[in-house]
């Protein structure tokens, strides 16, 4: 979905003719207001913006329409403007977005009596008044239709001029120049340089947050209703509605008692009060966004709604902290209580800040970021401030106030501690405040408390744990690489230069556009401006047009192993522990799938051969361990198989079949042993297509066949295997009526677009329907093992460090001497963790690295 509009720049078509347009009256003075706010409601919403100097909305959308049209791709335009006529094809229409009904060129000729190539004469002929587009004097609209639809097209009538009787034969024969000049003006120019990208033209879902705090503030309460989030626990719920800033409370205007607590004589006091409590929010301030490497600054912990206190073990000099000795031995045995529950936001953080430091936190947890997500993984954002504004119509104090921004930045350490405890403070505060709200949402959705509870909150330490254990790397290995990277990207860059027969910045991308379109005269897979771009995907096209594009590719591909992983991965090791330690997040994807930040270490690549070899730099630490990595196998098939009740897909998983070769056995019907691995090829990217919801022409593209072969073999697909398009359809019916859907354990992703009458955005939520059911459930599934399998390492006292999670896959680093015991009940605890209809398998590598050799 893309919005096209006109810029302020006068039109190409003002140099051609510079009457154009001349008469239309000057903006009204609220229009540039209108236009601002149309910007700001779909940026909120995103949905992307084009807009070029010197050329009108029109051609920019003819341009998309073309470019998208030639790679089969439909297009709907979304607009009453007659002059999209012109544009319409076999891949391009026409849409009334109150009606739903759309013009094609069958409906067209059948209507008018024309086709769309047609209709740019017949526009030349009539002109257009809003546009001064001159045309021919006393022709409308019916008579150029007619006179096309007789002669076919503006030349043909020109050469029977003489047949034309009357006055408006005459102004036609007289006006042959104008009719030529208008059919240029009103001709759509569909190679106008744009830089097309389809990837960022998907659609989103929007910032809901942003959007409700605009059609608030617009009065769009009908809007605003239709936006509504789906049904919770069988009852309508939404999200507040944010208020406009000036609206907000802030600490300033809100009464709250904050203490600052900086002398045992204050400690002995809150430890007496504090020990009363069964549940209290903590939060911690520190030196760093980095939990293994900041250093404790305060604790703060309210139990009570606008009371906090705030303990301060680091201060800036000349002012009063507690010894952390002394509040070790205080409050650490009030943190280890089991009966008391510990609120945090963003906990885990907290955890390791405290752990640290020597305290260890037992007892129940509540996280109000993973609370927040559970309930709703669609809002903007599950940060403190966010939630605060929208749940609680509150402003905390921005950080950026007490330790400013940029260079100039302070640590925490180094601020007042009066200033501290008032911030610090209202972090508690807020917390607790949040984990009310929270709650009580948590009491009226049951499935999403039994998610946030049984599974969410047990990961939480588990995570915990595994952040702390990180991982330990071969530096040597990586220097290496890197030495042996480096000499590969300087033959390679000779090999480049060699090819282009001169030296120059292969990083440049207008340099290499030089190069390869201007020097080696490569033509390109694209138009207008985007005609010289070199990303990935225009070279991959033109690859077997020049050795040189391979070559550039390659350089690419080596250069970014060495600045991505391998330089990089040895530079964030923490000097303390010697371990690189990465962040596992709970609360990103929508699937509930877990992802890896500060550094990435989901996505490793492992395609390439080189790729794969950063794996072997992942070693155990000691020379008696080695690491153990336990992988799902093939499990989103099998929980397709599970779902659908496909009793002939299950029964090849029972028996251990090769799926993907059985699959081919039966749509090409061949016996199992005659099956090509042509044939296993495309049942492969058919049965993992079909989670994915690829279409017909997604398939061809990925194994290279024509469309309606790939359409031939998806319904074949389907013919074989009805149960699973049952489930399929099924699903999605029970999304619509939901406004949702539910992976195994119960996380919900709330989908807009199911009821959409525009097909590309009702295809794509149905996509996203079926592979949230399967990919969720797969990160149910391995959650529920991983929580399974700490516990056993906790109470049994085990050496096994649990380091990695890579989706379907687990890492772990423990003694060689007991490792094929170890990996023995490691799988038995991943293929018992959920029981489904088909048998789980996991497969097990054992070695000195990561690298599975």
């Amino acid at each position: 979905l893309v919005v096209a509009m006109d810029s302020k720049a006068k039109s190409f078509r003002c140099d051609i003719y510079p009457e154009y347009k001349a008469h239309r009256p000057p903006m009204p003075e609220d229009m540039p207001v209108q236009i601002k706010r149309i910007e700001e409601i779909l940026k909120a919403m995103n949905i992307p913006i084009l807009r070029l100097d010197s050329y009108e909305a029109d051609d920019l959308i003819g341009t998309l329409a073309k470019d998208a049209s030639a790679k089969g791709i439909d297009t709907y335009i979304c607009s009453k403007d007659k002059d999209m006529l012109q544009l319409i094809d076999e891949h391009v229409f026409t849409y009334d977005v109150k009606t739903g009904s759309k013009t094609t060129a069958e409906s067209m000729k059948k209507n008018m009596g024309i086709a769309p190539e047609q209709f740019i004469d017949c526009l030349a002929l009539q002109g257009d008044k809003a546009d001064n587009v001159p045309g021919v004097a006393d022709v409308g609209p019916k008579t150029a239709i007619a006179w096309i639809q007789k002669y076919g097209s503006m030349d043909n009538l020109y050469a029977h001029a003489d047949e034309i009787a009357g006055k408006r034969g005459q102004a036609l024969r007289d006006s042959k120049e104008m009719a030529l000049l208008s059919k240029e003006l009103v001709t759509i120019n569909c190679q106008s340089p744009i830089d097309i990208d389809y990837d960022s033209y998907k659609l989103q879902g929007p910032d809901k947050g942003k959007l409700s705090e605009i059609f608030t503030e617009l009065g769009f309460s009908r809007l605003a209703k239709q936006l509504e989030l789906p049904f919770e626990a069988g009852s309508k719920q939404t999200e507040p509605m944010p208020l406009p800033a000036e609206e907000l409370d802030t600490i300033k205007t809100v009464e709250h008692d904050y203490q600052l607590v900086d002398t045992p004589e204050k400690f002995d006091a809150f430890i007496a009060e504090l020990g009363q409590q069964k549940i209290f929010a903590i939060d911690t301030e520190t030196t760093s966004l980095n939990a293994m490497r900041a250093s404790l600054v305060g604790i703060s912990i309210s139990w009570q709604k606008h009371k906090a206190f705030y303990l301060p073990v680091k201060a800036p000099m000349g002012q009063k902290s507690l010894d952390l000795k002394l509040v070790l031995s205080e409050l650490g045995p009030i943190l280890e209580k089991e009966n008391v529950k510990k609120i945090g936001q963003n906990i885990k953080y907290d955890l390791l800040i405290l752990g640290n430091a020597g305290f260890s936190v037992k007892g129940e947890l509540f996280d109000t970021m993973v609370a927040s997500y559970c309930l709703s993984e669609v809002r903007r954002s599950n940060s403190m401030d966010m939630m605060a504004e929208d749940y609680l119509h509150y402003k905390p104090v921005p950080i950026s106030e007490l330790i400013g921004k940029g260079k100039n930045q302070l640590t925490f350490d180094l601020v007042d501690t009066e200033i501290a405890s008032e911030y610090a403070a209202e972090d508690a505060d807020v917390t607790y405040q949040l984990y009310e709200f929270l709650s009580d949402r948590l009491e009226s959705c049951p499935k999403t408390k039994e998610l946030f509870e049984k599974t969410e909150m047990p990961l939480l330490r588990v995570l915990t744990k595994m952040e702390r254990n990180g991982v330990c790397l071969d530096v040597k290995l990586l220097k290496n690489m890197s030495h042996d990277l480096a000499q590969m990207i300087e033959d390679t860059s000779e090999e480049i230069y060699k090819q282009a027969q001169q030296v120059f910045n292969i990083a440049s991308p207008k340099q290499m556009a030089e190069i390869l379109f201007d020097r080696l005269g490569l033509s390109s897979t694209k138009r207008g401006k985007s005609a010289r771009s070199t990303d990935a995907g225009v070279l991959e096209g033109l690859s077997d047009q020049h050795p040189i594009v391979p070559l550039v590719l390659e350089f690419r591909q080596l250069s970014k192993l060495q600045n991505t992983y391998v330089d990089k991965l040895g530079s964030l090791i923490n000097p303390a522990t010697n371990r690189l330690h990465t962040s596992f997040n709970q609360t990103i994807t929508a699937t509930g799938r877990l992802s890896s930040s500060d550094p990435n270490l989901q996505n490793i690549p492992i395609r390439t051969k080189l790729g794969k070899k950063i794996r072997s730099a992942f070693i155990a630490e000691s020379k008696t361990d080695c690491i153990v990595s336990a992988d799902y196998s093939q499990i989103e098939l099998r929980l397709l198989a599970h779902f659908s009740k496909d009793e002939t897909l299950s029964k090849a998983f029972a028996e251990d079949m090769d799926i993907h070769s059985f699959v081919a056995s039966q749509i090409f019907s061949v016996p199992l042993e005659e099956v090509t691995s042509d044939m296993r090829l495309k049942s492969k990217a058919v049965n993992f297509g079909i989670i994915y919801g690829q279409g017909a022409f997604g398939l061809s593209r990925s194994i290279g066949i024509a469309v309606g072969e790939a359409k031939r073999f998806i319904d074949d697909y389907f013919a074989r295997y009805s149960s699973i398009r049952d489930f399929m359809d099924d699903s999605i019916e029970q999304a619509k009526a939901n406004g949702f859907v539910e992976t195994m354990a119960g996380h919900r992703r709330k989908l807009i677009g199911l009821l959409s009458k525009n097909f590309n955005t009702r295809s794509q939520a149905e996509r996203m329907a079926i592979n949230t059911i399967i990919q969720g459930s797969a990160a149910d599934l391995i959650k529920v093992a991983m929580i399974n399998i700490q516990e056993r390492i906790e109470k049994e006292n085990l050496p096994i460090k649990m380091i990695l999670q890579i989706h379907d896959e687990l890492v772990f680093e423990l003694p060689i001497a007991d490792s094929e015991k170890y990996a023995k009940w490691i799988s038995d605890e991943m293929i018992s963790a959920v029981e489904l209809d088909v048998p789980l398998k996991v497969d097990v590598a054992t070695g000195p690295s990561w690298l599975e050799e």
